[in-house]
């Protein structure tokens, strides 16, 4: 016999679900092989059960299907790294699946406690990590408002929309830079960044503006629902789990933390639907500064935007019909730290410092690079070489190739060579198509950097240098098959 599904029983289980008694939720067992035209005259122990049939909008018809949400689960751990929250949902993901549906169906459903941890960089800031069940919700009801809302949306608004990152603005700001420079060989810029930004976005304000639209766009009733549920109560009404020390909760500001945020303010940073909220709440000063201002060349990233004009006058006049805005309509103000100069001084924009003739990477990016580098080695240097786990030189790679390309939208070549020349291992250990066999896994490994050739080689106190069938393709790609292991 086949081991049941549920310990308690079919029966019982239909009575967790609230599926007992009602006829159209009956299971009924079609007693052969799969296949319907034999007239069960070939069957050998095969069951296959079949639901008479769906209830209206559990697989189908109005509200949300279970299809829906399985996408949105999909979605939801796609290119990310498992943590315990989702191997628990993913452990029973259909009967949670189930559970979500029908929560949203009966209106019960409601945000999961979060978990609240310090990022350190570039500045210390409070990140809220939802439970793995809600992200699965903001994956299902945020393409909805996307499709809504993304028409609507100027074509210089940078933030949480697909094709639209932090390369692309910069590639757009020195456009800008560009047309107003090749003119005169003069011209001005105004950066100004909205103060507390995140903390500051005052939810009510935020439901009326989406409220109104989507009820006009037809959006369902259930979408209605969730996003009030998101917006109703603040973060520390549905609960706060920290995972941080208290030393690193003092390097947070306490106006930044969402705490301290005044009431009905704040919206959690690190969620799906609160950067998609952000946008939704800024559009009505990108319609403001593009339409009644008619500001041509105008971007913006989340909270920090640009202006670039050939007249001073005229980006003064627009800071302060820009202050009085955010003020009135959205209850936001700007920071003091106003940057009203000209375009040869550069300007500092999403780590780089666009000018008119070149782009460099910001400083502060190179000194961080630097940091991670010199850490990294200072914790694997050893006396005859670097030693560490594959996982460890997998590491460096990546963090490397990272900043690479970060680099490579930058006039940088000098930048890229001055760290090879200060770092010989840097180019030995990157860039290379190297593997590891699968037995070094979680072991050190010694690697000995010659000078006399760039490419790291892997030695063993066991079985000595590697033989000559363990690199490929010449010296340039070792083929790591054996190492000094070292538990």
């Amino acid at each position: 016999m086949t081991k049941p599904r549920y310990p308690q029983g079919c029966s019982a289980r239909s009575q967790v679900r609230g599926d007992a008694g009602v006829p159209s939720a009956f299971w009924q067992v079609n007693g052969n092989n799969g296949n319907l035209n034999n007239d069960n005259r070939n069957n050998k122990a095969f069951a296959r059960p079949c639901r008479f049939v769906a209830r209206a909008g559990e697989c189908q018809g109005e509200g949300v299907s279970v299809r829906a949400l399985y996408d949105a689960w999909r979605e939801a751990r796609r290119n990310k790294k498992p943590s315990s929250n989702q191997l628990a949902f993913e452990l029973h993901w259909m009967d949670n699946l189930l559970d979500l549906q029908q929560q949203i169906h009966t209106g019960t459903w409601s945000p999961q406690p979060s978990i609240c941890f310090v990022a350190q960089r570039p500045k210390a800031r409070e990140i809220h990590a939802p439970d793995f069940s809600d992200r699965v919700v903001h994956h299902w009801l945020v393409p909805q408002l996307e499709a809504i809302y993304e028409p609507g949306f100027i074509v210089d608004s940078y933030s949480n929309r697909r094709g639209k990152g932090t390369h692309k603005a910069v590639a757009r700001l020195r456009q800008y830079v560009r047309q107003v420079n090749s003119g005169e060989g003069c011209g001005w810029y105004l950066q100004l960044d909205v103060a507390n930004f995140f903390p500051s976005i005052h939810r009510p304000t935020l439901w009326v503006m989406l409220k109104t639209r989507l009820t006009r766009a037809s959006l369902s009733l259930t979408a209605l629902h969730i996003i009030h549920a998101l917006l109703r109560h603040p973060v520390q009404a549905q609960g706060v789990r920290y995972r941080c020390t208290r030393e690193e909760r003092t390097r947070v500001p306490m106006h930044k933390r969402l705490e301290n945020a005044p009431a009905g303010c704040g919206l959690p940073i690190g969620n799906l639907s609160s950067q998609f909220f952000a946008n939704v709440y800024l559009d009505a000063l990108d319609q403001f500064v593009k339409h009644t201002l008619k500001a041509k060349r105008y971007l913006r990233f989340v909270d920090d935007f640009v202006l670039v004009h050939r007249d001073r006058t005229q980006l003064e006049r627009w800071h302060r019909q820009i202050e009085q805005f955010l003020a009135d309509r959205l209850r936001l103000k700007l920071k003091d730290d106003v940057r009203l100069r000209p375009l040869s001084a550069g300007i500092d924009f999403l780590g780089y410092v666009v000018f008119p003739t070149h782009t460099r990477v910001r400083k502060r990016v190179v000194r961080h690079a630097e940091e991670r580098l010199h850490a990294w080695h200072a914790a694997h240097a050893a006396r005859d070489g670097l030693r560490g786990t594959p996982e460890d030189f997998q590491q460096l790679d990546a963090t490397w190739a990272s900043y690479q390309g970060h680099f490579a939208h930058a006039d940088s070549w000098r930048l890229r060579q001055r760290f090879l020349q200060r770092r010989p291992w840097l180019s030995a250990l990157t860039n290379t198509r190297r593997r590891f066999h699968h037995q070094l896994s979680g072991r050190r490994i010694a690697v000995r950097i010659s000078t006399h050739e760039l490419p790291a080689s892997i030695s063993s106190a066991a079985h000595g240098e590697p033989p000559a069938d363990a690199r490929r393709d010449g010296a340039s790609t070792p083929y790591f098959a054996q190492g000094n292991a070292h538990g």
